[in-house]
């Protein structure tokens, strides 16, 4: 609407005195869509956005660009933190800011390198804990069976809530607990 404005004759000067706002404004306002692919243009066309979104969409190569606002639209949240993500997760070849020629100067085998060691730390935690698994839930439903017992002993229950009531609400916990889910819940309703 601005830039129909001041293509038709407008000053700028007018338009920042009729919108009541500076001419700094004005011009950040008209110049908004500069940078952005005509495709990406069109999908926000209905949209509600701050201008900061197409800050961060001038620094992706247009293909991108339509990428990201066709993800965004389609998940129906158009905001700075959900374009910022997009851009970091944008490999360096379809990025045009210095942040990707930086990590683009790496070379390709160092990155692979940091990959796999990453990969290998995660699938490493994983088989560890495939291992565990079996095992920690015995040891959880015979500490969970002994606080059960040691509650139902009306002396110690009694003792526990004198000395460290706290305590003895997270063992209530423990031994009403079904399963995880439920621990969850009782946790946000206690809060």
């Amino acid at each position: 609407m601005i830039r129909r404005a001041i293509e038709r004759g407008v000053g700028v000067e007018r338009l920042a005195r009729a919108f009541n706002v500076n001419l700094n404004s004005i011009n950040r306002r008209a110049n908004l869509l500069d940078g952005i692919a005509p495709q990406a243009i069109a999908l926000l066309q209905d949209q509600q956005f701050t201008p900061d979104v197409t800050r961060i969409l001038r620094n992706m190569k247009p293909a991108r660009q339509v990428e990201a606002v066709e993800l965004m639209v389609a998940s129906g949240t158009i905001s700075v933190a959900h374009a910022d993500a997009l851009l970091k997760a944008t490999p360096p070849e379809q990025r045009c800011d210095k942040r990707a020629s930086a990590r683009a100067k790496e070379p390709p085998m160092e990155q692979i390198a940091k990959l796999e060691k990453e990969m290998t730390k995660v699938h490493t935690l994983y088989r560890d804990a495939e291992n565990h698994y079996g095992s920690d839930l015995l040891n959880l439903v015979l500490a969970k069976g002994y606080l059960a017992k040691l509650l139902g002993n009306e002396a110690v229950k009694t003792f526990i809530d004198r000395q460290e009531p706290e305590i003895l609400e997270h063992f209530e916990l423990v031994v009403n607990t079904v399963s995880m889910e439920e621990a969850v819940q009782q946790e946000e309703a206690a809060a």
